[in-house]
């Protein structure tokens, strides 16, 4: 059911929380923007900006409590840059180790992973955890995309990487999980497409939409 639109019309941001409860952060409408706003089950409210206006970024947690890293700011720079929400405002904290747009993300704010995503010129396989206070890297995913999505609520031990691509409209049904040490390729998708949706934990999770050249439903 169509319900009320957010307030201002952009894309390529990031969103995290549940369906009464949710944050809807930077993006693009004709530049980068640090816009958050806050859904509450039925309206749409502005609430504090990001610090760093970007589009592209990832991040993991909730409505009261995320982690927003990487993207790209002002003058096509990828960033290391990590934000830390806590239901009021943002807070820059530790940056990553790898600066890079697109990424794949999972868990919460004081346990977490981020992993591949578009690096200057390619792809990046690079897997980086996070403890609450600082980025680690930790073993490289087995193939390196971008605009791939991940389902996972448990933190930097269990995470599914799921689609993306390679390069521009190369799409890609590979999925590999997660298992605290290392990544392993398990089932593909049945349909290889980029930039979709996920919810859910690694043993019961969903995928939907994306783009396998046309918009899919």
């Amino acid at each position: 059911t169509e319900v009320n639109d957010v307030g201002t019309a952009r894309r390529l941001g990031w969103s995290a929380g549940v369906r009464d409860n949710a944050i809807y952060a930077g993006g693009y409408t004709s530049t980068n923007v640090a816009l958050t706003e806050q859904w509450n089950g039925s309206n749409w409210t502005e609430v504090n900006d990001l610090t760093t206006a970007r589009s592209f970024l990832s991040g993991f947690g909730t409505s009261t409590a995320s982690v927003a890293f990487g993207g790209e700011s002002p003058g096509v720079s990828f960033e290391t840059k990590t934000e830390t929400w806590n239901g009021t405002n943002w807070t820059e904290v530790n940056d990553m180790n790898t600066a890079r747009r697109n990424a794949g993300g999972n868990g919460i704010t004081t346990s977490g992973l981020a992993y591949s995503g578009q690096i200057p010129p390619g792809t990046s396989t690079d897997t980086e955890s996070w403890n609450g206070t600082n980025w680690t890297e930790v073993n490289n995913m087995n193939a390196g995309r971008q605009g791939l999505v991940g389902v996972g609520l448990t933190g930097n031990t269990a995470a599914l990487a799921v689609g993306g691509e390679t390069s521009p409209g190369t799409d890609q049904a590979s999925t590999e999980e997660w298992n605290g040490t290392i990544w392993v390729e398990v089932a593909d998708l049945s349909t290889a497409r980029a930039y979709l949706g996920g919810a859910c934990t690694t043993t019961s999770g969903i995928v939907m939409g994306g783009n396998t050249g046309t918009v899919s439903a």
